[in-house]
């Protein structure tokens, strides 16, 4: 089978494979590992899911599709997802299924990982310490953020099962500068969330290179996703989607949207926003599953494009969000202030340790938000009172 790779755009630590051979690693892994050989067991873990047909199996159990959040469906449909399956993907990117393997699933592919690496020449033992960094990852955030290992769930004591098959195909080669070299490859690389793809500060979202902004309700959590923004209230009692039209205007936008079936329009009202055209649709529409949601729909046109929000609840509980709803819609304007234009991500910087010390007090006390030294110290595979030795790199987040 072919297999293609791809680098996702997303802080979440993941790498998945989907049926196809579609193999997918993100940034936030990639960050996260220290050298070629622990990529290389991470990639060949994904190939084993692939060759053993995993992926395919799950697909098809699942019904391929259901577990699928395309970029666009809960709002290009109108319609879609309940707010809960909204959540449980975080802010990984829209596209991807989350398949959960089996204990056997995981077990074959971690034994096919170790067997592909070290016939590539790589050491498949160096991926303990990177299972060691998950594990701490995940008693630091709990289960909040899909993450490697609640897509991939740990089989009992993974890490004892990865020793006892690295020993028994021991690696023989010259040392190699797998660290520096795959260090370096990626210095630069974005760390965090990237605000140059829209973020929210002060219940405010900014969104830098698109040159907008709108105010999110409060207590509804934001979901920053590349194709749109989901806002779901606290207790998911309601949804506002944002996201952009491929119609040139309001007017075709709202008339393509209230030709879909299963909609019955209570208002369609053009008006103005900031200045700028509108349109506001307030319809109830049927779910798939026969249940009645009332939604209100506003589209805009902004910098020759036109964009859309939709916000629905239950019928009953509507009235109780309407006014929020309309306060997002109509606050949507123009980004002017050049502190949220010109705001940059952190990237990753690779410093030589000169000095032996504690990797505590070679952390710098001024940090970039949102880091704290414990986040640096795990995406450096260490303790913070490991010693480091002169001439060892350290991966640091830096604002340049």
């Amino acid at each position: 089978t072919p297999v293609t790779f791809t680098v996702l755009d997303s802080p979440i630590i993941n790498a998945m494979a989907l049926p196809g051979g579609f193999i997918y690693v993100t940034r936030g892994m990639l960050s996260h590992l220290n050298n070629e050989d622990e990529l290389a067991s991470v990639l060949a873990h994904e190939i084993g899911h692939v060759t053993a047909r995993h992926a395919a199996r799950q697909a098809w159990q699942q019904q391929l599709g259901q577990g699928l959040l395309l970029g666009g469906a809960i709002l290009g449909q109108g319609l879609g997802l309940p707010a809960q399956e909204i959540l449980n993907v975080g802010g990984m990117a829209a596209q991807l299924l989350f398949l959960r393997y089996s204990r056997e699933d995981e077990l074959e592919s971690d034994q096919l990982s170790v067997e592909y690496s070290s016939l590539a020449g790589y050491d498949p033992a160096e991926v303990i310490s990177f299972f060691q960094t998950l594990n701490r990852i995940q008693e630091k955030e709990g289960q909040g953020m899909p993450n490697f290992l609640s897509t991939h769930p740990n089989p009992g004591d993974r890490v004892q099962r990865i020793k006892e098959l690295t020993d028994r195909r021991r690696v023989e080669r010259p040392p190699q500068p797998t660290a520096d070299r795959y260090l370096s490859a990626i210095e630069g690389l974005v760390i965090g969330e990237d605000p140059r793809q829209g973020f929210v500060e002060g219940n405010v979202f900014y969104h830098p290179d698109l040159r907008f902004r709108f105010p999110v309700p409060r207590g509804f959590k934001v979901v920053n996703q590349p194709t749109q923004v989901v806002m779901v209230e606290s207790q998911n009692r309601a949804i506002l989607g944002f996201t952009s039209s491929p119609e040139k205007t309001v007017e075709s936008a709202a008339a393509k949207f209230i030709n879909q079936p299963g909609l019955r329009v209570i208002q369609r009202t053009p008006t103005r926003s900031n200045g700028l055209p509108a349109m506001l649709v307030i319809a109830d529409g049927q779910m798939e599953k026969g249940q009645v949601v009332r939604l209100m729909v506003y589209f805009i046109e902004y910098r020759g494009s036109v964009y859309h929000f939709l916000g629905y609840s239950a019928p009953q509980a509507f009235s109780m969000f309407q006014k929020e709803f309309m306060q997002t819609m109509q606050g949507f304007g123009e980004l002017q202030d050049s502190r949220f234009v010109n705001k940059e991500p952190l990237r990753l910087g690779v410093e030589r340790v000169s000095r032996q010390a504690r990797f505590q007090d070679l952390v710098p006390k001024n940090l970039p938000a949102p880091f704290t030294p414990e986040d640096v110290a795990i995406m450096n595979q260490v303790q913070s009172n490991d010693e480091i030795r002169p001439g060892r790199s350290i991966k640091l987040p830096r604002t340049r």
